[in-house]
């Protein structure tokens, strides 16, 4: 009984909602403090909860709940509070919506502080990393007592969810995967590839970028016709990892761009002509929504081999053990030397990523849950007996 999703060839309507829309359960998408929900520097948070606003078959009755922002996404319905004020602020603007459903991102805190206040209404959370295990007795006790009293809890990969279910074990609610998705027709390749490296991601040492800059200087003095773009979102926290980084980078000379915060428009110009990208995350990532960027815009993809990698990339990139400069340096010779190997490695994940991450498939498992939490609460009638789920 899913309502109708847009198709996958054709833009999702973002007009207002037509009369007979506004019977429908209303669904109320949370985001969670200091995020910023706009075209110009949005996180993959933020993202993911404009692409399920834009997507999901419910899209004509969800608003989104978001801090203030300068220039915030104009393509769907919002209600901003004050800046670092949420608390109160939030709950008065769900108040006057009277959502059928709330969705809270990230923040349990929040969720369930929702969950408290508005007692008739399904509240689930969905994570976008790794949930820590209990710290001991008491911490396990009084946070399984938090997750009980929400409706689900989802998490953007199915290793987050595994991980989630072998550290908290017999939750009451419901675990879900709700994934990251893309729109294939904006991640596309340019009708041919330049010789162009990329990294994309924040400058900060878990996402690697100082191996990837080393790596990547030292391929640029064996191989003169390549380049690369560095785009790079800033990180005040990190002034002297940063400054390392522009550093090396520095020695390469005009061999190397550095964008900074960019557009997202931007990224994605420069993942349609770039033909490797690079992305040796240190340690756990908990989905990688860079690959499938990546992928959609036809990159071969070099990546750390750490848990959201390995679901996202699978066999259509590679993934380094160590992703160390060295190993960094050795994979970016081989695929710059093996064009054959580059086209299939950019063919595997462009088909990787239309049968599991294009967005006409991924906000399916969003519009699942949301179903089965607003048939539970009374909200939606049950589908009749044997109706099998739309795909």
């Amino acid at each position: 009984m899913l309502m109708a999703r847009p198709d996958a060839a054709a833009a999702p309507d973002t007009a207002g909602p037509p009369a007979a829309e506004a019977e429908r359960p209303r669904i109320a998408l949370v985001a969670p403090r200091n995020m910023r929900f706009s075209p110009t520097a949005a996180t993959s948070i933020d993202l993911h909860i404009h692409e399920t606003a834009r997507w999901s078959g419910f899209r004509a009755n969800i608003t989104v709940f978001a801090e203030e922002v300068e220039a915030p996404f104009t393509d769907v319905r919002t209600r901003f509070w004050p800046q670092g004020r949420s608390k109160g602020h939030l709950e008065r603007l769900l108040e006057a919506e009277k959502p059928d459903l709330i969705v809270a991102h990230q923040h349990l805190p929040t969720a369930a502080r929702l969950a408290a206040r508005f007692r008739q209404v399904p509240v689930a959370l969905v994570r976008h990393n790794f949930q820590n295990p209990p710290r001991n007795f008491v911490s396990g006790w009084w946070k399984r007592r938090v997750f009980n009293r929400l409706s689900a809890i989802a998490f953007v990969s199915q290793r987050c969810r595994e991980s989630f279910e072998a550290h908290w074990p017999g939750l009451k609610p419901p675990v879900w995967v709700t994934p990251n998705g893309v729109d294939s027709r904006l991640w596309s390749p340019a009708p041919e590839k330049s010789p162009i490296l990329l990294f994309a991601g924040r400058l900060a040492p878990e996402k690697g970028v100082l191996e990837a800059a080393l790596g990547i200087e030292a391929v640029l003095a064996e191989r003169p016709d390549w380049r690369a773009v560095f785009i790079i979102a800033s990180s005040p926290d990190h002034a002297d990892y940063a400054a390392e980084v522009h550093r090396v980078l520095a020695r390469a000379g005009d061999r190397v761009e550095i964008v900074e915060d960019a557009r997202h428009e931007q990224v994605r110009r420069w993942m349609a002509q770039a033909a490797i990208a690079v992305a040796p995350t240190q340690g756990e990532e908990s989905f990688g929504r860079v690959a499938v960027e990546a992928m959609a815009s036809g990159a071969a993809v070099v990546a750390s081999r750490a848990s959201g990698f390995i679901e996202v990339v699978g066999d259509a990139g590679i993934l380094l053990e160590a992703p160390q400069a060295e190993a960094i340096h050795t994979a970016l010779r081989a695929l710059i030397d093996d064009p054959a190997r580059r086209e299939a490695l950019s063919a595997a994940g462009r088909a990787r990523v239309a049968e599991r991450y294009d967005l006409a498939r991924s906000v399916v498992a969003f519009d699942r849950m949301a179903e089965a939490l607003l048939v539970a609460s009374g909200a939606l009638p049950a589908p009749p007996p044997g109706t099998a789920p739309e795909d």
